[in-house]
């Protein structure tokens, strides 16, 4: 590679100076979609404790050893994919910069020029005893470079992990070439490293497999029986590599799927309907890769229709199936065969026919399948330059590109607005919302967000707007999925929270219950509004269910506790308190509600001893002042001065 970019130094420049003309607004973004899966996004806030989101990445250099031994993202009750490539390259960039958006924006843009490159060496290489090679690999390192349905890899940082997964087989396949043309000992070890680094960066690295022996059938004279045992080697170093996470990793994965994420995870679909809803699938990707509009942050059931009937995804399948095999009936091309070998070999493990997707689609998902459209595209237009050896930059400059100057102007208008949209969550959501209306994922999102600005008083909007379209894009999300638990929930926290409407709160409480009866949150919240109303039983009830569901669900004994303290039953709120001490014995707001209940009994001696403890977890001014009247009171001179002195 680096006798290639000697030689084609203006060439490579011009990449990377592309790359950053077409995504350097983005540098000006902040953290976005599912960016705090994977780093530390959010900042201390004035008065509370700070609690990074990302508790490995928050450390630095020192959480890489545990992030080798951990999935790679958690929420409140699943945990992902194994990744430790991604996460520590995460770990390194906090470690060195900190909490930086801009520095992690930069990296993603250094990353994608850097795959651009790498995309031409390898091209070149591959297509070596082609004429024509300079231009096939400019043009389709070109045309990768500005497509504009990558806009959500680079612009989420979360999706390091597809750049990765992309970029290191890239490599891989380089040293495959080069191994080809002088074996050796330095291009083996570099393939298995570029192998293993991609599989754990993201596991959809696997598809190189295919991406490799395809390139040797096609474009090297090596028989299909060593192309078979190269394969086979390949896939026992991925074989392995999976072994060794098995015994790494420390936890394992917990994913669950629901209705509003794909219908085939609640539904029967026949392998014909399987079939169809792969055709259309297919049919988005080729869709959205000429046609990228409109950009959408998530998809979910109802936002592709995967059913039977035929609409512009199928009709794209069709046309792109019918028409690759009549070109390449007519030309014999191969680099045209193989460009639609990759696009169909990156789309099939996310077509929806061996498992549902989260989503039903993705922009992400595409990522690998674009360079087989890159590909094809280039081998289309290639006829236009004058293809020779003689070949030059200045002839990419000519009449052929000023043809296709509109295109490309579209292509960066979209890029540019796109990148903009990227700004934060709330501007993303508000901008893809008016095409997501039947997404219900689309719409909690966006509620979720606007419960966020009111519970951290953030008020772009007076809080009242905040609160009805909170209630406006909830009872969307529940009018597209009945399913949906979690929109139950959320709006009933605004009736119950910020319009103190009890009989609307508890109403959508109990249908989040209906649509899942493990929801300790959920039963908590109803507890709520029971206490509330003074309905102690019925709260304590609410309060038992959800810590029966989760033991560790620390605001429910909180509230239990205060629940009985307030009806004066101390030697209950004791014993909860007990319990929740189990799990967190060295809380501070729990032993002073012990302390608390000892003392409104009578029992001083004891009381005072759970003070004294909670001022050794966290020592006060007012609470050691607190100690001094009350030694004082009882004639304990001795710990009046300690704690006065304190």
């Amino acid at each position: 590679m680096i006798a290639i970019y000697k030689q084609h130094k203006k060439l490579v420049l011009i990449f990377f100076i592309l790359t950053f003309l077409l995504y350097g607004n983005a540098l000006r973004n902040k953290y976005a979609l599912d960016d705090d899966y994977i780093t530390v996004t959010n900042f201390p806030v004035k008065g509370q404790n700070y609690v990074p989101n990302n508790e490995l990445i928050s450390k630095g250099f020192a959480g890489i050893g545990k992030i080798w031994k951990s999935r790679y993202a958690h929420d409140g009750e699943s945990s992902f994919d194994y990744r430790p490539i991604t996460s520590t390259s995460f770990a390194i960039e906090y470690g060195i910069f900190g909490q930086n958006p801009f520095v992690s924006h930069l990296i993603n843009i250094i990353l994608y020029g850097l795959t651009v490159f790498v995309l031409f060496c390898v091209l070149l290489l591959l297509f070596e005893s082609y004429e024509n090679k300079l231009l096939i690999a400019t043009l389709a390192a070109f045309i990768f470079l500005i497509l504009p349905s990558h806009t959500e890899v680079v612009n989420n940082i979360k999706c390091r992990d597809e750049i990765f997964s992309f970029l290191f087989p890239l490599f891989a396949l380089w040293h495959c070439l080069k191994a080809y043309e002088k074996p050796s000992a330095k291009h083996l070890i570099l393939i298995i490293v570029f192998l293993i680094l991609g599989y754990y960066s993201k596991r959809t690295a696997v598809i190189f497999l295919g991406v490799i022996s395809l390139s040797f059938i096609l474009f090297r004279k090596v028989n299909l029986k060593k192309v078979l045992v190269a394969f086979g080697l390949f896939a026992v170093i991925f074989i392995i590599a999976f072994i060794i996470k098995k015994q790494v990793i420390s936890e394992t994965s917990i994913r669950k799927f629901y209705h509003f994420e794909n219908p085939m995870f609640t539904e029967h679909f026949s392998f014909m309907d399987k079939l169809m809803a792969a055709i259309k699938t297919i049919g988005y990707y080729i869709k959205f890769s000429i046609i990228p509009y409109p950009f959408r942050n998530y998809y979910g059931t109802n936002v592709i229709d995967i059913s039977s009937k035929p609409d512009i995804y199928l009709f794209s399948a069709i046309l792109f199936l019918a028409g690759s095999g009549w070109y390449f009936y007519k030309t014999k091309n191969k680099i045209f065969l193989f460009g639609a070998l990759l696009f169909l070999g990156g789309v099939f493990p996310f077509s929806n026919l061996m498992t549902p997707v989260a989503g039903v689609v993705g922009e992400r998902l595409g990522y690998n399948a674009s360079l087989g459209v890159a590909v094809m595209l280039c081998i289309l237009i290639a006829p236009l330059f004058k293809s020779s050896t003689s070949f030059t930059l200045n002839g990419l400059l000519k009449k052929p590109t000023v043809y296709f100057s509109p295109v490309i102007l579209i292509c960066v208008i979209l890029i540019w607005t796109r990148n903009t949209n990227w700004k934060d969550k709330l501007t993303l959501f508000e901008h893809d919302i008016t095409h997501l209306e039947v997404s219900a994922k689309a719409n909690s999102l966006m509620a979720n967000e606007y419960l966020e600005m009111l519970k951290n008083q953030n008020f772009k909007y007076p809080p009242e707007t905040l609160i009805q379209k909170g209630i406006k894009y909830y009872t969307t999300a529940i009018k597209n999925d009945s399913s949906f638990y979690s929109a139950y929930n959320n709006v009933g926290v605004i009736y119950y929270s910020y319009l103190r409407d009890l009989p609307n709160a508890k109403l959508y409480f109990k249908l989040a219950l209906k649509s899942r009866s493990v929801y300790p949150q959920a039963y908590e919240n109803l507890g709520n509004c029971y206490k509330q109303e003074n309905k102690i039983d019925s709260a304590f009830t609410c309060y038992v269910n959800a810590l029966k569901q989760d033991p560790k669900q620390y605001t429910a004994y909180v509230a239990c506790i205060k629940l009985f303290y307030e009806a004066k039953q101390y030697k209950k709120a004791i014993a909860i308190n007990k319990i929740a001490l189990s799990y967190y014995p060295t809380d501070y707001t729990l032993v002073g509600q012990e302390a608390d209940a000892y003392f409104m009994l009578g029992n001083i001696k004891l009381a005072l001893e759970k003070y004294e403890e909670a001022y050794n977890i966290s020592p006060s001014p007012q609470l050691a002042n607190y100690l001094a009247l009350k030694y004082l009171e009882l004639g304990d001179t001795l710990n009046y001065t300690l704690y006065k002195n304190k």
